[in-house]
């Protein structure tokens, strides 16, 4: 009974001993099983990217390379995406993307909002100058500015030369000239423009300018005598006779004029090439003609006359202004008036203690005038002085020169009698503006 105990017990130990001993080899190797096998957990699987179609087994891929530094002026505009495959799930439901976190990673190289001190700079940025990308802002023109003008003339009188003596020979009547005929024409005197601007707006201005000019002319000749003498061609014809024949003859005349001008200015166009701008204003005018012509030797007279002109009327105007490289500009200015005033003349010839004949004229009419300036100016660095220069002419329609008011005291016919006055030549502007 012993031996049966004993011999159970022997058993019962090598049972439990070979239990313990197979238990962890089998858990060792379903754990070997579990390492080697593919892995079927959903963290561990790859999504594929958005052009591949999810139906299809997805494939492991290596995980992207870890973006470096690239140059953003090396970079190609990237080529068009082909349209994503259909994919199978549902509609509605947002893809995402695989490389999502390379993208936010990798999205500071080509940075969309940067400055050119930073430290990727575009290649637009290293070819173009920081205030030239800025908005164009020209600002108030300089004819728009505040400031003062102060302008030099250098004119001359035109078509109003006056014949006051011809070399003749013969008896009166029947004389033939022998010379040159002696003129009093004016020649080119200076004169002065000066004016204000007050700034309006940015494209608007109001002016104001006075002009001065005078002109002063002299001349004389005389003959040795014998058979020539002077004829008097200012003299009125029925006061000469055999007894007046002049070896001497002088001459002086005295042209000036007094003009003040006010007006608006308005930029009708601002472009790129040229500026064009509307002047809108009046303008008043005074002209005086002052002739005197002497004659002697044998015997002696005077003729005197006095011509004016005084009117005021509107004045409508355009400037062209082109402006150049270097600061440099070309002007060109056009006006035109229409003045209505008065014409005056004033005719007396006279001898030693008599009056041989007089002649007045007052005439209301209408006087168009007709101006052109164009040259070139150059601005300061700062754009408070300018300085410019070309040529200016302007005239006077439908008024009277002394010449012509002397012809018709002469034909005894005063009556319509009119004459154009042109004044031209050049000027010199200074301007300084604020």
């Amino acid at each position: 009974m012993r031996c049966l105990v004993v011999a159970g017990m022997v058993l019962l130990t090598i049972g439990f001993t070979n239990g313990f001993s197979i238990r962890p080899a089998v858990a060792q190797e379903n754990q070997t099983k579990e390492t080697t096998g593919p892995s079927t957990a959903p963290e561990d699987l790859l999504i594929p990217p958005r052009s591949v179609d999810l139906t299809v087994q997805p494939q492991v891929e290596p995980p992207p390379p870890k973006p470096t530094a690239i140059d953003p002026a090396s970079v190609a505009a990237p080529e068009p995406k082909a349209e994503a495959a259909e994919s199978s799930e549902p509609p509605g439901e947002e893809e995402i993307s695989p490389y999502i976190d390379y993208e936010r990673e990798s999205s500071s190289v080509l940075p969309v909002d940067h400055e050119a001190d930073s430290e990727f700079q575009l290649e637009t940025d290293r070819l173009l100058a920081e205030e030239d990308c800025a908005p164009s802002n020209r600002g108030t023109r300089q004819n728009h500015r505040s400031g003062i003008t102060g302008e030099f003339l250098y004119l001359q009188a035109r078509t109003v030369d006056v014949p006051y003596a011809t070399p003749v020979e013969g008896a009166a009547g029947n004389a033939v000239p022998r010379g040159p005929t002696l003129f009093a024409d004016p020649d080119y005197q200076p004169g002065f423009r000066v004016g204000f601007t007050s700034n309006l707006t940015k494209e608007s201005s109001i002016s104001a300018n006075y002009w001065f000019y005078q002109s002063q002319t002299n001349g004389s000749g005389s003959l040795p005598g014998g058979t020539g003498y002077f004829s008097p061609t200012t003299m009125h014809p029925n006061t000469t006779s055999v007894a007046t024949e002049y070896l001497s003859a002088e001459s002086s005349l005295d042209i000036d004029f007094d003009v003040i001008d006010a007006h608006y200015r308005s930029t009708v166009y601002d472009g790129d090439l040229y500026y064009l701008d509307l002047t809108v204003g009046a303008r008043y005018t005074r002209i005086d003609q002052d002739f005197h012509a002497g004659y002697s030797v044998l015997n002696s007279a005077d003729v005197n006359t006095e011509v004016g002109f005084d009117g005021v009327g509107p004045r409508l105007g355009l400037e062209l202004e082109r402006p150049f490289d270097g600061r440099f500009h070309l002007f060109v200015r056009g006006a035109a008036s229409l003045l209505l005033g008065h014409v005056t003349g004033e005719y007396t010839q006279t001898r030693p203690g008599s009056l041989d004949a007089t002649a007045s004229l007052d005439d209301s009419r209408f006087v168009p005038v007709t101006e052109l300036e164009i040259g070139l100016g150059w601005d300061s660095p700062n754009g408070n002085w300018r300085f410019s220069g070309g040529y200016y002419v302007g005239t006077y329609h439908n008024t009277l020169s002394t010449a012509r008011f002397i012809q018709g005291v002469q034909a005894d016919n005063l009556y319509k009698i009119n004459d154009s006055l042109t004044f031209e030549g050049l000027m010199a502007r200074i301007e300084i503006h604020w």
